[in-house]
């Protein structure tokens, strides 16, 4: 019997899951699903039960199967749900579809195939004895490990004095619970970060009617795109492959912009385009290619890359027009508090360098999730990484590991026995966060651990 430990029950860890469940053979399976928190959680994005929090990716490309590309469409029908491939589901949707469709997993399932779904937290890993050592007490054993762990909270501004962090007004992440339960409706709310989870908080004050300012602040001040319904534009991943520069690359990106205009289609289809060629086109960078365009181009990928439905942005747009929500772009130099004024943000103006002050009752960090995992306040990640036996990504953008998810020690050495998936990839991957990607890796992840490899699949965006 084989067994297989999967550390995480977010998205990445059920994807991973139900392949093992379809995995066809005659071997014996031992599974064992350890989450701290509520088993059928699903992880941040699927918890929220706000009908208008939506998913990013429309129905035609978020089947949980990368061999079946209409199955989530096939669920919607079947549960009689009104869609159109291009719609932009609730997020609460989802999780009832991969729960729904792991319970019916559960029950077909192959008598050879043995799953526990454990609420437990994984807080070290002895690699010589391949036990997973729990919080409390207790171990299990493995011949296969993988941590699917998913997103970390974003970390705090690198500012000289975080004493702010310490008050009950500053929320450290826009998933706190009780966060949105918490406020009266008329706070001054002061957002650091303009990105897709600030989106999901103003939605989250709109459903509530909330009338009190709220005011948002990043270093380029950029919001998301809008996804739009647009031409499809052919593949052009042949002539990206040519080029090892980003300089190279950009080159050819802005001329396949040019001839998109030409056709009548749009900047999005080309970027949709792109989207399956990107692992293999980060991989083919130096470190200072990669380093470049962090610096100098990530702010703009970003917003045309991770786009906002329309529905979710009519709703931000309207807050933008009437004032309910101002918008800047700045560096936050200082944040204190006082029992009288609530807090003070000092900040510098990008376009003026000016240094500006405002005024605020409650504080949300919406940046985006700590990626560094020499930072990560993790008992599991500092404890493995202590040890040698992961070891972060030079960029801080995940940890170090193969391009099949196979995670590197410290001393260079490549594991036969303990991977990753998802978020901790982006490093070797970059795009990596999303299901269309995840579900990929998740098939390929599930038959090299069952001895089933076979040549890594081409991620598609149909």
């Amino acid at each position: 019997m084989k067994n297989i430990v999967i550390i995480g029950g977010g998205i990445s860890g059920y994807l991973i899951l139900m392949n093992l469940l379809r995995t066809p053979g005659a071997q014996r399976l031992n599974v064992v699903l350890l989450e701290k928190e509520r088993l059928d959680r699903l992880g941040v994005p699927y918890e929220t039960t706000e009908e208008a929090h939506l998913l990013n990716v429309p129905v035609s490309n978020m089947s949980a199967f990368s061999d079946d590309k209409n199955h989530f469409a096939d669920w919607l029908l079947k549960n009689a749900i009104d869609f159109t491939p291009l719609s932009f589901m609730p997020r609460k949707i989802y999780r009832q579809y991969i729960l729904d469709i792991f319970n019916h997993l559960m029950k077909y399932k192959s008598e050879l195939i043995n799953v526990s779904m454990l609420q437990a937290e994984a807080v070290d890993v002895d690699m010589e004895g391949k036990n997973v050592l729990l919080n409390g007490a207790g171990q299990l054993s493995f011949d296969q490990l993988i941590m699917a762990t998913g997103t970390f909270p974003p970390g705090h501004l690198a500012l000289k004095n975080n004493d702010y962090t310490h008050s009950a007004n500053y929320f450290p992440s826009a998933w706190q619970p009780g966060l949105m339960d918490s406020l009266k409706g008329l706070e001054e709310i002061f957002i650091i970060g303009t990105g897709l989870t600030m989106t999901d908080t103003i939605i989250s004050l709109h459903e509530r009617g909330h009338k009190g300012k709220v005011t948002a602040i990043s270093r380029h001040g950029l919001m998301p795109a809008v996804h739009k319904k647009c031409i499809p534009y052919p593949c052009f991943g042949e002539d990206m492959r040519k080029q090892v520069t980003i300089l190279g690359m950009f080159g050819i990106l802005k001329k396949h912009l040019k001839q998109a205009a030409i056709i009548g289609s749009d900047w999005r289809a080309v970027t949709d385009a792109l989207r399956p060629h990107i692992p293999q086109l980060w991989n083919q960078l130096a470190e200072v290619e990669r380093k470049a365009f962090i610096e100098h181009l990530r702010h703009r990928w970003e917003v045309c890359r991770h786009r906002m439905p329309e529905e979710c942005a009519l709703i931000v747009h309207s807050w933008l027009a009437t004032g309910k929500i101002t918008m800047y772009a700045g560096r936050i130099r200082q944040i204190s508090e006082s029992a009288e004024a609530g807090f003070c943000i000092t900040y510098i103006q990008k376009k003026t360098q000016l240094i500006k002050q405002l005024k605020a009752d409650v504080i949300i960090n919406c940046m985006g999730p700590l990626t560094d995992y020499n930072l990560i306040v993790h008992d599991l990640i500092r404890n493995l990484m202590q040890k040698g036996v992961i070891c972060a990504d030079p960029l801080g953008l995940g940890l170090q590991c193969s391009a099949e998810g196979a995670l590197i020690q410290q001393d260079g050495r490549v594991s036969d026995c303990f991977y990753t998936i998802g978020a901790p990839a982006k490093g070797t991957l970059w795009e990596t966060t999303a299901v269309p990607e995840i579900r990929v890796q998740a098939k390929q992840l599930a038959d090299r651990v069952t001895g089933m490899h076979k040549p890594l699949l081409q991620y598609s965006n149909s």
